[in-house]
Protein backbone atom coordinates (compact mmCIF):
# COMPACT_ATOMS: atom_id res chain seq x y z
CA UNK A 1 0.00 0.00 0.00
CA UNK A 2 1.29 3.45 -0.89
CA UNK A 3 1.69 5.82 2.06
CA UNK A 4 2.68 9.47 1.94
CA UNK A 5 5.63 10.64 4.02
CA UNK A 6 3.24 12.08 6.59
CA UNK A 7 1.34 8.82 6.82
CA UNK A 8 4.57 6.86 7.21
CA UNK A 9 5.61 9.11 10.09
CA UNK A 10 2.24 8.57 11.75
CA UNK A 11 2.55 4.81 11.28
CA UNK A 12 6.10 4.67 12.62
CA UNK A 13 5.28 6.54 15.80
CA UNK A 14 6.77 9.95 15.14
CA UNK A 15 3.45 11.54 16.11
CA UNK A 16 2.96 9.39 19.19
CA UNK A 17 2.16 5.80 20.10
CA UNK A 18 -1.60 6.29 20.00
CA UNK A 19 -1.59 7.66 16.46
CA UNK A 20 0.74 4.85 15.45
CA UNK A 21 -1.61 2.17 16.82
CA UNK A 22 -4.56 3.72 15.04
CA UNK A 23 -2.68 4.00 11.77
CA UNK A 24 -1.70 0.34 12.06
CA UNK A 25 -5.38 -0.57 12.39
CA UNK A 26 -6.33 1.47 9.33
CA UNK A 27 -3.44 0.13 7.26
CA UNK A 28 -4.19 -3.47 8.28
CA UNK A 29 -7.84 -3.09 7.25
CA UNK A 30 -6.65 -1.61 3.98
CA UNK A 31 -4.25 -4.48 3.34
CA UNK A 32 -6.94 -7.08 4.07
CA UNK A 33 -9.23 -5.36 1.57
CA UNK A 34 -6.46 -4.77 -1.01
CA UNK A 35 -6.56 -0.98 -0.75
CA UNK A 36 -3.86 0.81 -2.73
CA UNK A 37 -3.71 3.94 -0.56
CA UNK A 38 -5.23 5.93 2.29
CA UNK A 39 -7.56 8.84 1.66
CA UNK A 40 -8.54 11.83 3.83
CA UNK A 41 -12.02 11.89 5.33
CA UNK A 42 -14.34 14.83 5.98
CA UNK A 43 -16.10 13.48 9.09
CA UNK A 44 -16.53 10.47 11.34
CA UNK A 45 -19.59 9.04 13.07
CA UNK A 46 -18.65 6.76 15.93
CA UNK A 47 -20.58 3.83 17.39
CA UNK A 48 -19.60 1.90 20.50
CA UNK A 49 -21.11 4.34 22.99
CA UNK A 50 -23.84 2.56 24.93
CA UNK A 51 -22.59 0.89 28.10
CA UNK A 52 -25.26 -1.76 27.46
CA UNK A 53 -23.51 -2.85 24.26
CA UNK A 54 -19.81 -2.19 24.99
CA UNK A 55 -19.62 -3.04 28.70
CA UNK A 56 -16.41 -2.82 30.72
CA UNK A 57 -14.21 -3.66 27.73
CA UNK A 58 -14.48 -0.09 26.44
CA UNK A 59 -12.48 1.23 29.38
CA UNK A 60 -9.45 -0.91 28.52
CA UNK A 61 -9.72 0.56 25.04
CA UNK A 62 -9.78 4.10 26.43
CA UNK A 63 -6.71 3.40 28.56
CA UNK A 64 -4.68 3.12 25.36
CA UNK A 65 -5.55 6.73 24.53
CA UNK A 66 -5.32 8.40 27.93
CA UNK A 67 -1.54 8.87 28.05
CA UNK A 68 -1.17 11.20 25.07
CA UNK A 69 -4.33 13.34 25.14
CA UNK A 70 -5.03 12.78 21.43
CA UNK A 71 -7.74 14.72 19.60
CA UNK A 72 -9.80 13.94 16.51
CA UNK A 73 -8.64 15.57 13.27
CA UNK A 74 -12.07 15.91 11.63
CA UNK A 75 -15.62 16.70 12.84
CA UNK A 76 -16.75 13.59 14.72
CA UNK A 77 -20.05 12.65 16.30
CA UNK A 78 -21.30 10.00 18.71
CA UNK A 79 -23.97 7.38 18.21
CA UNK A 80 -26.76 7.00 20.84
CA UNK A 81 -25.87 6.07 24.41
CA UNK A 82 -27.69 3.62 26.66
CA UNK A 83 -29.79 6.27 28.39
CA UNK A 84 -31.17 9.79 28.32
CA UNK A 85 -28.53 11.97 29.98
CA UNK A 86 -31.09 14.14 31.78
CA UNK A 87 -33.94 11.69 32.36
CA UNK A 88 -32.14 8.40 32.97
CA UNK A 89 -33.87 7.84 36.29
CA UNK A 90 -37.29 8.29 34.65
CA UNK A 91 -36.31 5.59 32.15
CA UNK A 92 -35.51 3.17 34.97
CA UNK A 93 -31.72 3.21 34.52
CA UNK A 94 -29.69 2.26 37.60
CA UNK A 95 -27.23 4.67 39.17
CA UNK A 96 -24.30 2.36 38.43
CA UNK A 97 -25.22 2.12 34.75
CA UNK A 98 -25.59 5.91 34.55
CA UNK A 99 -22.19 6.46 36.15
CA UNK A 100 -20.50 4.15 33.66
CA UNK A 101 -22.35 5.74 30.74
CA UNK A 102 -21.32 9.25 31.72
CA UNK A 103 -17.70 8.08 31.96
CA UNK A 104 -17.82 6.69 28.41
CA UNK A 105 -19.28 9.88 26.99
CA UNK A 106 -16.69 11.96 28.83
CA UNK A 107 -13.83 9.90 27.41
CA UNK A 108 -15.03 10.52 23.87
CA UNK A 109 -15.54 14.22 24.58
CA UNK A 110 -11.96 14.47 25.85
CA UNK A 111 -10.84 13.36 22.41
CA UNK A 112 -12.90 16.10 20.77
CA UNK A 113 -15.81 13.93 19.67
CA UNK A 114 -19.09 15.84 19.81
CA UNK A 115 -21.62 14.08 22.04
CA UNK A 116 -24.52 14.34 19.61
CA UNK A 117 -25.67 10.88 20.74
CA UNK A 118 -27.82 10.30 17.69
CA UNK A 119 -27.96 7.82 14.83
CA UNK A 120 -29.24 10.59 12.54
CA UNK A 121 -26.53 13.27 12.34
CA UNK A 122 -28.01 14.33 8.99
CA UNK A 123 -31.18 15.50 10.80
CA UNK A 124 -29.32 17.88 13.09
CA UNK A 125 -27.25 19.81 10.59
CA UNK A 126 -24.50 17.36 9.63
CA UNK A 127 -25.43 16.41 6.09
CA UNK A 128 -22.51 15.12 4.01
CA UNK A 129 -21.83 16.48 0.55
CA UNK A 130 -21.91 14.45 -2.63
CA UNK A 131 -18.67 12.54 -3.21
CA UNK A 132 -17.15 13.24 0.20
CA UNK A 133 -15.24 10.42 1.87
CA UNK A 134 -16.39 9.64 5.42
CA UNK A 135 -15.81 7.10 8.18
CA UNK A 136 -19.28 6.48 9.59
CA UNK A 137 -20.18 3.43 11.67
CA UNK A 138 -23.90 3.41 12.53
CA UNK A 139 -25.51 1.11 9.99
CA UNK A 140 -28.49 3.26 8.98
CA UNK A 141 -26.39 6.44 8.89
CA UNK A 142 -23.95 4.67 6.57
CA UNK A 143 -26.74 3.78 4.14
CA UNK A 144 -28.12 7.32 4.27
CA UNK A 145 -24.70 8.84 3.63
CA UNK A 146 -24.03 6.55 0.67
CA UNK A 147 -27.50 6.43 -0.83
CA UNK A 148 -29.43 9.61 -0.04
CA UNK A 149 -26.50 12.04 -0.04
CA UNK A 150 -24.09 10.33 -2.42
CA UNK A 151 -21.17 10.51 0.00
CA UNK A 152 -18.78 7.55 0.33
CA UNK A 153 -18.23 5.43 3.42
CA UNK A 154 -17.84 1.82 4.39
CA UNK A 155 -19.65 0.55 7.44
CA UNK A 156 -16.91 1.15 9.96
CA UNK A 157 -16.66 -0.49 13.34
CA UNK A 158 -16.48 1.76 16.40
CA UNK A 159 -12.67 1.38 16.73
CA UNK A 160 -11.95 1.89 13.02
CA UNK A 161 -14.22 4.98 12.84
CA UNK A 162 -12.42 6.44 15.85
CA UNK A 163 -9.05 5.56 14.31
CA UNK A 164 -10.04 7.40 11.15
CA UNK A 165 -11.21 10.38 13.21
CA UNK A 166 -7.92 10.56 15.13
CA UNK A 167 -5.72 10.26 12.04
CA UNK A 168 -7.93 11.92 9.43
CA UNK A 169 -7.56 8.97 7.05
CA UNK A 170 -9.25 5.76 6.00
CA UNK A 171 -8.24 3.09 3.51
CA UNK A 172 -9.59 3.40 -0.01
CA UNK A 173 -11.59 0.25 -0.59
CA UNK A 174 -15.21 -0.89 -0.74
CA UNK A 175 -17.75 1.90 -1.16
CA UNK A 176 -15.05 4.53 -1.52
CA UNK A 177 -14.44 3.09 -5.00
CA UNK A 178 -16.82 3.82 -7.90
CA UNK A 179 -16.64 0.26 -9.22
CA UNK A 180 -17.81 -1.11 -5.84
CA UNK A 181 -20.91 1.10 -5.82
CA UNK A 182 -22.62 -0.53 -8.80
CA UNK A 183 -25.94 -2.37 -8.23
CA UNK A 184 -26.27 -6.12 -8.65
CA UNK A 185 -30.04 -6.59 -8.06
CA UNK A 186 -32.88 -4.68 -9.72
CA UNK A 187 -35.98 -4.27 -7.54
CA UNK A 188 -39.24 -3.06 -9.01
CA UNK A 189 -41.70 -1.82 -6.38
CA UNK A 190 -45.21 -2.78 -7.53
CA UNK A 191 -47.15 -1.85 -4.41
CA UNK A 192 -47.97 1.44 -2.74
CA UNK A 193 -45.60 2.65 -0.05
CA UNK A 194 -47.97 4.94 1.83
CA UNK A 195 -46.30 5.13 5.23
CA UNK A 196 -42.82 5.31 6.71
CA UNK A 197 -43.35 1.75 7.94
CA UNK A 198 -43.92 0.60 4.35
CA UNK A 199 -40.47 1.89 3.42
CA UNK A 200 -39.13 0.09 6.46
CA UNK A 201 -40.84 -3.10 5.28
CA UNK A 202 -39.23 -2.77 1.83
CA UNK A 203 -35.81 -2.43 3.40
CA UNK A 204 -36.27 -5.33 5.77
CA UNK A 205 -37.59 -7.67 3.05
CA UNK A 206 -34.81 -6.84 0.63
CA UNK A 207 -31.99 -7.12 3.17
CA UNK A 208 -33.27 -10.42 4.52
CA UNK A 209 -33.44 -11.98 1.06
CA UNK A 210 -30.44 -10.37 -0.68
CA UNK A 211 -27.80 -9.99 1.99
CA UNK A 212 -25.03 -7.55 1.12
CA UNK A 213 -26.19 -6.96 -2.47
CA UNK A 214 -26.54 -3.36 -3.67
CA UNK A 215 -30.02 -2.82 -5.18
CA UNK A 216 -31.26 -0.56 -7.95
CA UNK A 217 -34.84 0.26 -6.93
CA UNK A 218 -37.45 1.31 -9.47
CA UNK A 219 -41.13 2.13 -9.07
CA UNK A 220 -40.80 4.66 -6.25
CA UNK A 221 -42.68 7.91 -6.80
CA UNK A 222 -40.94 9.77 -4.00
CA UNK A 223 -38.18 9.39 -1.44
CA UNK A 224 -38.16 11.96 1.36
CA UNK A 225 -35.41 12.07 3.93
CA UNK A 226 -37.69 10.33 6.47
CA UNK A 227 -38.70 7.62 4.00
CA UNK A 228 -35.06 7.05 3.08
CA UNK A 229 -34.17 6.90 6.77
CA UNK A 230 -36.63 4.08 7.44
CA UNK A 231 -35.59 2.18 4.30
CA UNK A 232 -31.92 2.58 5.19
CA UNK A 233 -32.24 1.37 8.76
CA UNK A 234 -34.14 -1.78 7.85
CA UNK A 235 -32.04 -2.74 4.83
CA UNK A 236 -28.90 -2.49 6.96
CA UNK A 237 -30.34 -4.34 9.95
CA UNK A 238 -31.68 -7.34 8.05
CA UNK A 239 -29.02 -7.68 5.37
CA UNK A 240 -25.93 -5.55 6.06
CA UNK A 241 -26.64 -3.59 2.89
CA UNK A 242 -24.71 -0.30 2.89
CA UNK A 243 -25.94 1.32 -0.32
CA UNK A 244 -29.03 1.45 -2.50
CA UNK A 245 -29.87 3.37 -5.64
CA UNK A 246 -33.40 4.58 -6.41
CA UNK A 247 -34.19 5.46 -10.02
CA UNK A 248 -34.46 9.23 -10.55
CA UNK A 249 -34.43 9.79 -6.76
CA UNK A 250 -30.95 9.06 -5.44
CA UNK A 251 -27.86 11.10 -6.41
CA UNK A 252 -26.02 8.41 -8.37
CA UNK A 253 -29.01 6.72 -10.00
CA UNK A 254 -28.38 8.36 -13.39
CA UNK A 255 -24.65 7.66 -13.59
CA UNK A 256 -24.36 4.10 -12.32
CA UNK A 257 -23.91 1.12 -14.60
CA UNK A 258 -26.52 -1.62 -14.78
CA UNK A 259 -24.09 -4.04 -16.41
CA UNK A 260 -23.63 -5.99 -13.17
CA UNK A 261 -27.33 -6.67 -12.62
CA UNK A 262 -27.64 -10.43 -12.12
CA UNK A 263 -31.25 -10.69 -10.97
CA UNK A 264 -34.51 -8.77 -11.33
CA UNK A 265 -37.11 -9.04 -8.57
CA UNK A 266 -40.49 -7.59 -7.63
CA UNK A 267 -41.61 -6.15 -4.32
CA UNK A 268 -45.38 -6.60 -4.36
CA UNK A 269 -48.16 -6.25 -1.82
CA UNK A 270 -47.63 -9.84 -0.67
CA UNK A 271 -43.93 -9.24 0.04
CA UNK A 272 -44.77 -6.09 1.96
CA UNK A 273 -47.42 -7.84 3.99
CA UNK A 274 -45.05 -10.68 4.77
CA UNK A 275 -42.89 -8.31 6.85
CA UNK A 276 -45.87 -7.14 8.89
CA UNK A 277 -46.92 -10.76 9.33
CA UNK A 278 -43.41 -11.69 10.47
CA UNK A 279 -43.67 -9.20 13.31
CA UNK A 280 -47.26 -9.75 14.38
CA UNK A 281 -46.48 -11.43 17.66
CA UNK A 282 -49.36 -9.88 19.60
CA UNK A 283 -52.55 -8.06 18.55
CA UNK A 284 -53.70 -6.24 21.68
CA UNK A 285 -52.75 -5.33 25.24
CA UNK A 286 -49.29 -3.95 24.56
CA UNK A 287 -47.04 -2.81 27.37
CA UNK A 288 -45.25 -0.11 25.45
CA UNK A 289 -45.14 1.72 22.12
CA UNK A 290 -41.65 2.73 20.98
CA UNK A 291 -41.08 5.20 18.13
CA UNK A 292 -37.75 6.57 16.95
CA UNK A 293 -35.54 3.92 15.39
CA UNK A 294 -33.76 5.69 13.78
CA UNK A 295 -34.27 8.81 15.90
CA UNK A 296 -37.54 10.59 15.20
CA UNK A 297 -37.38 13.77 13.16
CA UNK A 298 -39.35 16.92 13.88
CA UNK A 299 -41.67 15.93 11.01
CA UNK A 300 -42.51 12.62 12.69
CA UNK A 301 -43.18 14.34 16.01
CA UNK A 302 -45.52 16.75 14.24
CA UNK A 303 -47.36 13.75 12.73
CA UNK A 304 -47.84 12.23 16.18
CA UNK A 305 -49.04 15.53 17.60
CA UNK A 306 -51.48 16.30 14.78
CA UNK A 307 -52.85 12.74 14.67
CA UNK A 308 -53.64 12.58 18.36
CA UNK A 309 -55.70 15.80 18.53
CA UNK A 310 -58.03 15.35 21.53
CA UNK A 311 -57.40 11.66 21.96
CA UNK A 312 -55.70 10.18 25.01
CA UNK A 313 -53.66 7.02 25.46
CA UNK A 314 -55.29 3.86 26.70
CA UNK A 315 -54.69 3.13 30.35
CA UNK A 316 -51.61 1.21 31.52
CA UNK A 317 -49.79 1.81 28.23
CA UNK A 318 -46.36 3.39 27.92
CA UNK A 319 -45.61 5.44 24.81
CA UNK A 320 -41.96 6.38 24.34
CA UNK A 321 -40.50 8.46 21.52
CA UNK A 322 -36.74 8.66 20.98
CA UNK A 323 -35.09 11.61 19.27
CA UNK A 324 -31.93 13.70 19.38
CA UNK A 325 -31.17 16.39 21.91
CA UNK A 326 -30.90 18.96 19.13
CA UNK A 327 -34.38 18.18 17.79
CA UNK A 328 -35.86 18.29 21.29
CA UNK A 329 -34.23 21.68 21.95
CA UNK A 330 -35.66 23.33 18.84
CA UNK A 331 -38.19 26.11 19.34
CA UNK A 332 -40.74 24.42 17.08
CA UNK A 333 -40.58 21.27 19.17
CA UNK A 334 -41.15 22.75 22.63
CA UNK A 335 -44.94 23.33 22.35
CA UNK A 336 -45.36 19.90 20.74
CA UNK A 337 -43.41 18.30 23.56
CA UNK A 338 -45.57 19.95 26.23
CA UNK A 339 -48.74 18.75 24.51
CA UNK A 340 -47.49 15.19 24.02
CA UNK A 341 -46.24 14.91 27.58
CA UNK A 342 -49.64 16.03 28.88
CA UNK A 343 -51.11 13.08 27.02
CA UNK A 344 -48.67 10.72 28.72
CA UNK A 345 -46.14 10.35 25.91
CA UNK A 346 -42.54 10.30 27.15
CA UNK A 347 -39.88 11.80 24.89
CA UNK A 348 -36.31 10.69 25.50
CA UNK A 349 -33.10 11.84 23.86
CA UNK A 350 -29.55 10.51 23.54
CA UNK A 351 -30.66 6.87 23.38
CA UNK A 352 -33.12 4.47 21.76
CA UNK A 353 -35.02 1.25 22.36
CA UNK A 354 -32.25 -0.84 20.75
CA UNK A 355 -29.14 0.37 22.61
CA UNK A 356 -30.79 0.94 25.99
CA UNK A 357 -31.33 -2.09 28.24
CA UNK A 358 -34.70 -0.96 29.56
CA UNK A 359 -37.22 -1.66 26.78
CA UNK A 360 -36.20 -5.24 26.08
CA UNK A 361 -35.75 -6.20 29.75
CA UNK A 362 -38.70 -4.45 31.36
CA UNK A 363 -41.45 -4.71 28.73
CA UNK A 364 -42.67 -7.95 27.20
CA UNK A 365 -45.21 -6.80 24.58
CA UNK A 366 -43.85 -4.09 22.30
CA UNK A 367 -45.44 -2.14 19.44
CA UNK A 368 -43.27 -0.16 16.99
CA UNK A 369 -43.23 1.30 13.47
CA UNK A 370 -39.62 0.29 12.84
CA UNK A 371 -38.64 -2.99 11.19
CA UNK A 372 -35.09 -2.47 12.48
CA UNK A 373 -36.32 -2.19 16.06
CA UNK A 374 -38.60 -5.17 15.50
CA UNK A 375 -35.67 -7.31 14.42
CA UNK A 376 -33.42 -6.44 17.33
CA UNK A 377 -36.07 -6.40 20.05
CA UNK A 378 -37.50 -9.73 18.93
CA UNK A 379 -34.08 -11.33 19.41
CA UNK A 380 -34.91 -11.43 23.11
CA UNK A 381 -36.94 -14.54 23.93
CA UNK A 382 -38.91 -12.71 26.58
CA UNK A 383 -40.31 -10.03 24.28
CA UNK A 384 -43.06 -10.12 21.66
CA UNK A 385 -42.89 -7.40 19.02
CA UNK A 386 -45.53 -6.14 16.62
CA UNK A 387 -44.66 -3.92 13.65
CA UNK A 388 -47.25 -1.49 12.32
CA UNK A 389 -47.42 1.93 10.68
CA UNK A 390 -47.44 4.99 12.91
CA UNK A 391 -50.98 5.86 11.78
CA UNK A 392 -52.19 2.36 12.65
CA UNK A 393 -50.50 2.55 16.04
CA UNK A 394 -52.02 5.92 16.91
CA UNK A 395 -55.50 4.73 15.93
CA UNK A 396 -55.29 1.64 18.09
CA UNK A 397 -53.64 2.88 21.28
CA UNK A 398 -55.87 5.91 21.88
CA UNK A 399 -59.43 6.47 22.95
Amino acid sequence: MFLTKKQEKMLEGEMGEVISKNMKLIVKLGEINEAKKLIPIKSAQIAGVSYFTVGEAIFSFFNLFSKENVKVKVPSWLNPAGMDRKNWEKMGITERFAEKQFQIIQKYEEMGVESTLTCTPYLIGYQPNYGEHLAWSESSAVVMANSFFGARTNREGGPSALAAALTGFTAEYGFHLTEKRQPTIKVNVETNLDTLADFSALGYWYGKNFHGETPFITGLSQLSINEAKMLSSAIAASGSVALFHAKNLSPESEIISLDNIKEKIIFSESEKQSVYDCFTQKDTNFDIVVIGCPHASLTELVIIHSSLKDKVLKKNLKFWVFTSQKVSNSKKFKPIQRCLEKKGIEIFTDTCMVVSPIVRTKYKHILTNSAKASKYLSNSKQTKVTFRSLHHILRNVTE
